[in-house]
């Protein structure tokens, strides 16, 4: 009887137990919130996602150093610039002048002497398609003994330029002028420049057709291939061969350098060619070796170079002959 009275007192009580711990029902009601509708719906996702004209600034500025650290910030434009390269008087747009004034030294030789000019200009009502030109003979040659003479025995040409085609991959023109002297020298130039990248490597291959009166016709072709090393360094190798008809053989070049950028003011560059010809087949007389060094000393105008080098020729016996060179320059341009 205890027993069943114990047994009974134990249901009641795990009933009145477990009806405590019933899980309540969620009626729909409780569930609902707001949410916004049709143009609300954009209104929050542009409020949260709304790009404001600083974010992109920072934005193109990240790119831009980001692209500069891949590709170096020294370039081909640089090289060419800081150096005074023909391409720049070539292909930069606007008006550009150059004076130059130079000294070079060959052990046992007399030192020389040369003045350079170089005129670009862009005229008038012509959407930059007209220039004229006004230009020295190749620094190269006819080099005079006195500094006084070195500027009074200049040759000069003057043409005009007609762009006739210039965009990012293309840049060609047609020069028409006149190689001043006695008798007065006509001739017509046509050149073409290609750009071209492959991966981190840049191309510029140009084409040269001439005729001179009095030298004929005479084509030029060059190839120049840059690859930057690192943020101031850039190796460059090019390659040229002109031939002249009168003469029936091509004169061949090969060049390769090295070139450092230690601030926008100052550059070096390890630069070494070879020369020859085909006269007699493909051979090579003629190699140099040499440093570079570039400094701007005048605000954004005067430029001075020192070059020493060594050369072997032929005539020599290729033996090693010492030469330095100076230069003086100022480059205006607008």
């Amino acid at each position: 009887m205890l027993l069943r009275t114990l047994l009974t007192c134990f249901v009641a009580v795990f009933s009145l137990a477990v009806s405590g711990f019933t899980t309540p029902t969620y009626q729909p009601e409780f569930l609902e919130f707001d949410l916004p509708q049709g143009d609300a719906v954009s209104e929050v996702y542009q409020e949260e996602t709304r790009v404001t004209k600083d974010i992109m600034d920072r934005s193109k500025d990240w790119l831009v150093a980001y692209l500069d650290g891949i590709s170096g910030n020294i370039d081909a434009f640089f090289v060419d610039t800081f150096f005074s390269e023909e391409i720049v008087s070539d292909d930069v747009a606007g008006s550009r002048a150059k004076f130059s004034f130079y000294t070079r030294r060959e052990l046992g030789e007399p030192v020389d002497y040369k003045f350079g000019v170089s005129v670009k200009m862009a005229l008038p009502n012509s959407n930059e398609r007209l220039k004229l030109l006004v230009e020295s003979e190749d620094e190269d040659a006819l080099r005079e003994a006195d500094p006084i003479e070195s500027v009074e025995n200049v040759e000069y040409t003057a043409a005009l330029r007609f762009i006739i085609n210039e965009t990012d991959q293309w840049k060609t023109n047609i020069d028409g002028g006149v190689r001043w002297g006695l008798p007065p020298d006509p001739f017509v130039r046509l050149r073409a420049r290609r750009y071209a990248y492959f991966s981190e490597w840049e191309l510029k291959a140009t084409q040269r057709f001439s005729y001179f009166t009095t030298d004929g016709w005479e084509s030029e072709s060059d190839v120049q291939l840059n690859y930057p090393l690192n943020i101031n360094k850039q190796f460059r190798f090019s390659t040229r061969a002109d031939y002249l008809l009168n003469d029936g053989f091509f004169e061949l070049g090969y060049g390769a350098g090295l070139y450092h950028r230690f601030s926008k003011k100052a550059a070096l560059g390890f630069v070494a060619s070879a020369n020859g010809d085909t006269q007699f087949g493909a051979t090579f007389d003629s190699y140099a070796a040499g440093i570079r060094y570039r400094q701007q000393i005048w605000k954004q105008y005067v430029f001075a170079e020192l070059s020493p080098e060594f050369i072997w020729t032929r005539e020599t016996q290729y033996e090693s002959t010492p030469v330095i060179m100076f230069r003086l320059e100022t480059v205006f341009s607008q």
